[in-house]
C-alpha cells in the first residue's frame, strides 16, 4: 500500500514500520514551566516539534498510529495535516486501514480522523483506552475547565462523535494480536498510551507523547510540558520509559521529536539520555 513517508520503513520480523510526517509544530519555550534560563535559552523564543504518525502492516492488518492534525490546527500550525490531504497516498488508500491506535486524544492526534463530519477510515476499529475516551467525551467537562481551555475541548468532542461506533475500549494495557500491544502511560492525558511492536524476538516502541522535547527531555526528563495534565505523573512515566528503553536497547520513536526516525537511548550517568538515531 502507498504511504506518505519521509524516512524508510524499520522492519522487525515480519512487521514493517513506516513513519508518516504531518508536518511539524513550532511551539513556545515558555510552555516548559520548569525549565532553568540555560534550558529555555536552548528552546528560545520557539522550539520546532515534529508531528509523526506510523503506519504498521503485520500479517493482514494495517495499522495507523494516531492520525495526526487534519485541517483543523492549520490557524495555528500551518504546517500540519500533512498525511491526511486531500490525495495523500494514506488518504487514497484510507479503506485499507483496518485498525487505528490513539495514543491519546489530542486534537494533534486525532484531527486526522475526521473531515466534514466524517470518518476518513470509516473500516478501522479504532483502539483507545477507556479512561481517555471518558475523559474527553464527558458531557460536562466544558463546563468544568478554565474559559481558555473550552475551545480545544470542544473541538476534540467534535471530532469524537463521526469515529464513536469505531472505538474499541481496553483498560490500559491491551494485546491487539499480530505482534502489537499497547501499554498505559499516563500523564500527558488521563489515559495516554505507548505502543510495543515485536516480532522475530526484536522490539520497537511508539512513545507517543510521553516524550515532548528532545532537545530538553533526554538531557533532563523531569522538564515538563504545559499541555501535561499531570505533569510530575508525565516526567515519572517518561523517566520509567527511557530507563527501560536504555537498558534494553530498544529501538523507538515518538510524534514530536525533531526527527522521525527511530533511535536509541545511552544513559549518561547524570539522570540524563543522549538519543542517537539509527543509522
Amino acid at each position: 500500500m502507498p504511504t506518505t513517508s519521509t524516512t524508510s520503513p524499520l522492519h522487525i520480523g515480519d512487521i514493517a514500520i513506516t513513519p508518516l510526517s504531518d508536518g511539524h509544530l513550532d511551539i513556545p519555550a515558555a510552555y516548559f514551566s520548569n525549565a532553568s534560563d540555560e534550558e529555555i535559552q536552548a528552546v528560545s523564543p520557539t522550539t520546532r516539534l515534529g508531528a509523526t504518525c506510523w503506519l504498521i502492516e503485520t500479517g493482514p492488518k494495517k495499522v495507523l498510529v494516531d492520525a495526526g492534525s487534519g485541517t483543523w490546527l492549520k490557524a495555528r500550525f500551518p504546517e500540519t495535516g500533512f498525511i491526511t490531504a486531500s490525495g495523500s497516498s494514506l488518504i487514497n488508500a484510507a479503506n485499507d486501514i483496518t485498525d487505528i491506535i490513539l495514543t491519546h486524544m489530542h486534537a494533534d492526534h486525532i484531527g486526522g480522523l475526521v473531515a466534514d463530519g466524517q470518518s476518513l477510515f470509516p473500516n478501522a476499529t479504532v483502539h483507545l483506552q477507556n479512561s481517555e475516551w471518558a475523559f474527553w467525551t464527558d458531557e460536562n467537562l466544558v463546563e468544568a475547565v478554565p474559559d481558555d481551555k473550552k475551545p480545544i475541548v470542544q473541538l476534540i468532542q467534535s471530532l469524537a462523535r463521526p469515529i464513536a461506533s469505531q472505538i474499541k475500549l481496553h483498560d490500559g494495557n491491551a494485546d491487539l494480536e499480530d505482534g502489537i500491544h499497547v501499554t498505559s502511560a499516563p500523564g500527558h492525558t488521563p489515559g495516554h498510551q505507548v505502543v510495543r511492536i515485536s516480532s522475530g524476538g526484536k522490539q520497537v516502541m511508539l512513545l507517543g507523547d510521553a516524550l515532548v522535547s528532545g532537545v530538553l527531555q533526554f538531557a533532563n526528563p523531569d522538564v515538563h510540558y504545559a499541555l501535561d495534565s499531570a505533569p510530575e505523573t508525565a516526567a515519572e512515566t517518561r523517566k520509567t520509559l527511557f530507563a527501560e528503553l536504555a537498558a534494553e536497547q530498544i529501538p523507538f520513536a515518538a510524534t514530536h521529536l525533531e526527527t522521525p526516525s527511530f533511535g536509541m537511548l545511552t544513559a549518561t550517568g547524570s539522570g540524563g539520555y543522549h538519543f542517537e538515531p539509527l543509522a
